[in-house]
């Protein structure tokens, strides 16, 4: 059984029982966790990658470090959500999710994780903009972000355009995810 396929089924199984404690599948341990990424948009344009080698867990900012994950952890993700801030201050946010409060050029961009040459969620900003009552965007086929590999999390703009430079445009990307470590 494939390393993927054993995380799924321990999602699911897990899922299926909706027992409280930390669950256990053969040597897999499964924690719930959001990961959160606080990103100032302004000016952006082109592809602009949002995690690198230099990101850094910062609480306010975002709870991923680097662009690996430590052996043995591993990440399956079944929602993604975009909220949208105007302060100053990262940390600081009133985040929300009205879309007509964003500028259009970041609405017609489009998000991108990729590991190992594989992309593995592909899909229109708009696409993640929800209800705020619904929150997440659920991901059908809950992608794996496998350790000791480098991951991307980018944003790719339409050409000739750019976020403008008017004011404060920030964004906020949560994942909610299952770390299984191993």
């Amino acid at each position: 059984m494939s390393r993927r396929t054993e995380l799924a089924s321990a999602v699911a199984t897990i899922k299926a029982k909706g027992k409280g404690g930390i669950p256990k599948i053969g040597q897999v341990e499964l924690t719930d966790k959001t990961l959160y990424l606080n990103v100032a948009v302004k000016g952006q344009a082109g592809i602009v990658n949002l995690v690198d080698v230099n990101t850094r867990r910062e609480v306010g900012i975002t709870n991923i470090d680097g662009n690996k994950l430590n052996a043995g952890r591993d990440y399956v993700i079944d929602g993604i959500r975009v909220l949208w801030g105007q302060d100053a201050n990262l940390k600081a946010q009133n985040w929300g999710t009205i879309k007509n409060l964003m500028p259009a050029e970041f609405l017609a961009a489009e998000f991108r994780i990729k590991q190992a040459g594989t992309v593995l969620v592909d899909m229109p900003i708009t696409d993640l903009m929800i209800d705020p009552f619904v929150a997440f965007r659920s991901l059908s086929t809950s992608p794996l972000i496998r350790s000791n590999l480098e991951f991307e999390i980018e944003i790719e703009y339409p050409k000739n355009v750019s976020v403008p430079t008017d004011k404060e445009y920030n964004v906020r990307f949560e994942f909610r995810s299952h770390q299984a470590k191993r």
